[in-house]
């Protein structure tokens, strides 16, 4: 019984100083906006306007190397980038068929990317098979597991444009 109330007065002990301590007010008060603060202001040039923006190219970003095995969690592949332009995040449509060409399941993904000119990268998504039930046909199978082939397309990619002072 003495033990138990040894445990509390220790425990007590050991909490109390830092309930005292003063908490830090971090709210700061009576702040008052500057008037003459300098906003960059930056001109619109002829580059920037709509009528030149770039046009969608289908041969800008290319995949191969897809996998899948059964069981795993994530699809892998290669990204290439085959312009001169830095991209950073590529959007693109999985469609998913079984062997005799029937649609399992079709999805768009954004996947977020740090693409320089000319350069290849692997990235990976989240898998469609959350039962971990399908493999990709070119991987490795495991017994009662079904195979699939999928069909990637690119929707749209995003050009990293850096300011550079």
């Amino acid at each position: 019984m003495q033990w138990k109330y040894f445990k509390v007065v220790l425990a007590s002990a050991v909490m109390l100083p830092t309930a005292l301590v003063a908490r830090e007010v971090t709210t700061r008060k009576n702040l008052v906006p500057a008037n003459n603060a300098e906003v960059e202001q930056f001109p619109i040039e002829d580059s920037l306007k709509v009528e030149n923006a770039l046009a969608f190219h289908n041969g800008i970003v290319k995949m191969r190397g897809y996998a899948k095995r059964a069981g795993a969690s994530k699809e892998t592949f290669m990204l290439t980038n085959c312009s001169n332009m830095h991209l950073s995040s590529i959007e693109i449509v999985f469609r998913y068929v079984d062997m005799e060409g029937t649609l399992i399941h079709e999805r768009r993904e954004n996947v977020v990317c740090d693409l320089p000119p000319y350069t290849s990268r692997q990235a990976s998504v989240k898998t469609f098979d959350e039962g971990k039930n399908f493999y990709y046909y070119k991987s490795k199978s495991r017994k009662g597991a079904i195979a699939y082939d999928v069909s990637i397309r690119v929707l749209s990619y995003n050009i990293k444009v850096e300011r550079k002072d």
